[in-house]
């Protein structure tokens, strides 16, 4: 199967993945990524420290 490009479901789309010799004795899931980061929003200050005075 090495040098072959097989799809993997991730769940909603079918994602072409190329088999290479370092991908041996992993699960084809593990290279189809579920979740996809789109940015932090402006706004957004949960992560924020606060300061204190």
């Amino acid at each position: 199967m090495i040098g072959h490009t097989i799809a993997i479901h991730n769940g909603k789309e079918h994602l072409p993945i190329h088999i290479n010799k370092y991908m041996l004795g992993h699960k084809l899931g593990e290279f189809a990524p579920t979740l996809n980061f789109r940015e932090h929003t402006k706004n957004d200050n949960k992560s924020q420290r606060k300061k204190s005075s």
